[in-house]
């Protein structure tokens, strides 16, 4: 996907629409503007889904499996998605930083729903709807029949800014990086190659960096979408930090959908189980 400079495009809006003297309805309709704006710069296309069809008895077929356990926690294994044509994440994120991405995914999972993540695989995504590949490569290198697939993708929109640094100084040119991160988690059943569970989660951060480095305790400055403060990395740290952040936010947002869906299962499945109340005759 092009990358797109938002900010180009909404200056453009600005000059075109001053804000000054506009009545309440017209600044309504910019700011709906803005935001399809920046909506369409965030969004990706679903990538699980081009893989995998969902498995219309989920709910039965997890509680036969967890039933099978004495644990009553599935074991499961963990694979994360990493792919360069989705997303500017996966070359430009330290082997470090997947590491502990990959421990927080375990840990929050692991908290929410009763399953016992296992051995992890990175794979690498290849062309959209190739499954058979994809299920024959998970298959042969997974210890379990179930695997929680996590796909991380991201798109980034970058544009000028300026930015008030000393008091003798007005202002100083820089940029605004606004990274848009998703998280798809998809508890894939290897049996029959189709989703038990499937969640998605999305989530922004905002790089504002100098476009010359100058020593300062406020830039670069790293702003998460769920984050009530700041983040100061160090500038060589500064992108990546960014794309962490976001991939962090989308991840709690995903399995915190992911839980609902798996004790909605659960509860369609305690209601199945009850017998119906009988009128004799």
């Amino acid at each position: 996907m092009k990358t797109v400079n938002l900010a180009s495009r909404v200056g453009g809006l600005v000059k075109s629409f001053p804000l000054s003297g506009q009545p309440k309805s017209q600044l309504s309709i910019l700011i709906i503007l803005l935001m399809v704006l920046a909506s369409g710069c965030s969004s990706t296309q679903p990538r699980l889904q081009g893989y995998f069809e969902p498995e219309p008895e989920s709910s039965a077929v997890l509680q036969e499996k967890l039933s099978a356990n004495s644990s009553n926690r599935l074991p499961v294994g963990m694979a994360i998605l990493l792919s360069e044509s989705h997303s500017p994440v996966s070359p430009s994120v330290s082997e470090d930083s997947w590491a502990q991405f990959t421990a927080q995914a375990k840990h929050k999972i692991q908290g929410h729903i009763p399953v016992t993540m296992q051995e992890v695989l990175y794979l690498k995504e290849g062309p959209a709807g190739e499954k058979s590949n994809f299920l024959r490569e998970l298959r042969e290198h997974a210890k379990t029949d179930v695997v929680m697939v996590i796909a991380p993708s991201g798109r980034e929109v970058k544009g000028p800014a300026q930015f008030d640094v000393l008091p003798e100084v007005s202002t100083l040119n820089g940029s605004q990086i606004d990274h848009y991160s998703t998280v798809e988690l998809g508890l894939l059943d290897l049996k029959s190659g189709k989703l038990l569970l499937q969640a998605e989660g999305n989530s922004f951060a905002t790089l504002e960096q100098l476009d010359v480095p100058l020593a300062s305790n406020r830039y670069p400055r790293v702003r998460g979408s769920a984050r009530t403060s700041s983040i100061y990395p160090a500038e060589d740290k500064a992108l990546e930090t960014l794309r962490m952040v976001a991939i962090d936010e989308a991840l709690d947002q995903a399995v915190m959908k992911l839980t609902g869906k798996w004790r909605e299962g659960q509860k369609s499945q305690i209601s199945y189980a009850l017998p119906s109340a009988g009128v004799e005759s």
